[in-house]
């Protein structure tokens, strides 16, 4: 599967190891350049741009990722990834584990999301899904 994920930063780039190791395609985006590291993630497609201007994302051909996750650390910049990922597609943010209610089910079932438990007090949810949510922590 294909995965772009906003945020280069520690989690983001964890969470990219984590889809590379279960052989999944990943493009890491970061508007910092400081925070562009190559070497960390060296299976990783690494775009620098910022993820909320759409011209930059349809030069990064974001279109033909199935799935975007917005790992920026700015709620706002979130948001705005998320509306301007293909409508199709499915959008994860990671919150505090504490502004989105765990839910109870399978965390394997289509289109939920399988995640490492060492991102302690973080959340995922997808919008094709969203009455749901996977939660994990230590």
């Amino acid at each position: 599967m294909k995965v772009a994920i906003a945020g280069a930063g520690a989690v983001g780039r964890s969470i990219a190891r984590e889809l590379i190791r279960s052989s999944h395609d990943v493009m890491l985006i970061e508007r910092k350049l400081d925070h562009i590291e190559p070497e960390s993630v060296p299976e990783a497609k690494w775009v620098h741009a910022d993820a909320c201007e759409l011209s930059r994302l349809e030069d990064a051909s974001m279109e033909s990722y199935e799935v975007v996750i917005a790992a920026t650390g700015d709620d706002k910049a979130n948001l705005v990834l998320s509306l301007l990922a293909k409508p199709s597609s499915v959008f994860a943010e990671l919150s505090p584990a504490s502004t989105i209610p765990a839910t109870s089910g399978s965390s394997t079932s289509p289109g939920a999301w399988t995640s490492p438990s060492r991102h302690r007090g973080c959340s995922l949810r997808s919008s094709k899904r969203p009455s749901r949510s996977v939660t994990w922590s230590n």
